[in-house]
């Protein structure tokens, strides 16, 4: 299945993946051309052309469904009135992806919803704001780092939210509430997670490695996981705790909702303390890391299996598989300088910089298709967090795809470490 079939635009046929399918469609109408009748080959093109036009009622019917729920959005008066739409929404989308298998039309899809949500709900947050007569919202920029920092948002995407503001005042305290409050009753964050909120001077300092009141090790920052972020409390410190700071934060970072000015500054800070950041020990040791992360595949062949737990037996597609190619790709698109973009355009542009040969990119860009199939395959059966496959359902064919990936994620960690780590 070609990887953008379901989009529009010619963008198809920028992939190679699409141009063999094309090309394929092309000898399989050669073959039956040059051995039917002129009935025969009336009949076939007439089936096809039924076909096609079946394929094209059904896409039109899901731009109908998509843009009504769009419309039910905008009529929204609560945030708590969100989780339906996003429900309905989502339905739409898996019911599409069994039908086409294409990764970039749900992702598309998804970063857009996930968008107009974000959006909605800080909208209801500055009305719920006025009719308390706490004021008009202040001037804000509502970022996320994650999956949809890096446009690869999926039916239950993995991000942090970063509120950030112009000035200190005691709208923005009360704003950053009413803000938190709405992303949580529309199910955009859950549990203890929060926002981290500040100014930019505030995020400028955190970037370098410090917070509002004093510096921190900047290893530690890169090599340990990012946790919830503080509360919205009044006069509270709003960076968080000590040691708690990632690359991903840094690199995988986009703008959602908001004064899109001050969001661009917020950006241009990361992509700064990126570039200052790259040529130190505390990177590449952190490159190690990511670039000697277990795959799923193991000596010999063997599957790595879950040994215990509700997925015993299964592939950790997720933690062994997805994040070792997304993780590899990151450190090296940092490495080389490149900014912003999702894994897609990462690889895209180290193959322009030779980083990678066509080979290898195929490869993995056919490994990343893989691995995000296998994740929302996984979502869709019901799986909120992680992904998992269990061998034993696969055919013969999907058995040597699957495995295919996983070799290509090995290539791909094997290139990283030659030529970040072999270096020295």
């Amino acid at each position: 299945m070609a990887m953008l079939l379901g989009t529009k635009g010619d963008d198809i046929l920028k992939w190679r993946e699409s141009a063999r399918l094309v090309e394929g469609l092309k000898t399989r109408l050669t073959r039956k051309w040059g051995r039917s009748s002129a009935d025969e080959a009336q009949s076939f093109l007439e089936g096809m052309a039924e076909a096609l036009e079946a394929e094209l009622e059904y896409e039109s019917q899901l731009d109908t469904g998509l843009e009504a729920l769009r419309r039910a959005l905008g009529e929204t008066v609560a945030p708590a009135e969100l989780k339906g739409l996003t429900a309905r929404h989502g339905e739409l989308l898996a019911a599409h992806f069994s039908r086409r298998g294409s990764v970039l039309a749900l992702t598309g899809a998804a970063n857009a919803w996930h968008d107009l949500l974000v959006a909605r709900a800080a909208l209801l947050a500055e009305e719920r704001m006025l009719s308390l007569g706490q004021g008009s919202a202040p001037v804000y920029a509502l970022l996320a780092t994650g999956d949809r920092g890096r446009e690869e948002q999926t039916l239950y995407g993995k991000n942090r939210y970063i509120l950030l503001h112009q000035l200190d005042s005691e709208r923005f305290f009360l704003f950053t509430r009413q803000v938190a409050g709405a992303l949580k009753e529309a199910g955009v964050i859950a549990g203890e997670e929060a926002l981290w909120h500040g100014s930019l001077a505030e995020w400028r300092a955190l970037l370098k490695g410090g917070n509002t009141t004093r510096k921190r090790d900047l290893r530690e920052e890169l090599e340990n996981p990012l946790p919830a972020f503080a509360p919205p409390m009044k006069g509270g410190n709003t960076a968080m705790p000590d040691g708690q700071w990632r690359l991903e934060a840094m690199a995988d970072l986009g703008f959602v909702t908001g004064y899109e000015p001050l969001a661009d500054e917020a950006l241009s800070a990361a992509a700064s303390a990126l570039k200052e950041q790259r040529s130190t020990e505390a990177f590449f040791q952190l490159a190690r890391k990511a670039i000697h992360l277990p795959l799923a595949l193991g000596h010999f062949g063997r599957w790595r299996l879950e040994k215990s737990g509700e997925h015993k037996g299964e592939i950790d597609v997720e933690g062994l598989g997805l994040s070792p190619l997304v993780g590899a790709v990151r450190v090296l698109a940092v490495h080389l300088g490149v900014q912003g973009g999702g894994t897609l355009h990462r690889v895209r542009e180290l193959l322009y910089r030779g980083a990678f040969s066509v080979e290898l990119t195929q490869r993995v860009l056919e490994a990343l298709q893989c691995l995000m199939q296998l994740r929302i395959m996984s979502e869709i059966r019901g799986e909120e967090t992680g992904s998992h496959a269990n061998p034993e359902e696969f055919t013969q064919e999907q058995d040597e795809r699957i495995r295919n990936a996983f070799v290509a994620v090995l290539d791909l960690q094997k290139m990283a470490y030659q030529r970040m780590v072999g270096q020295g």
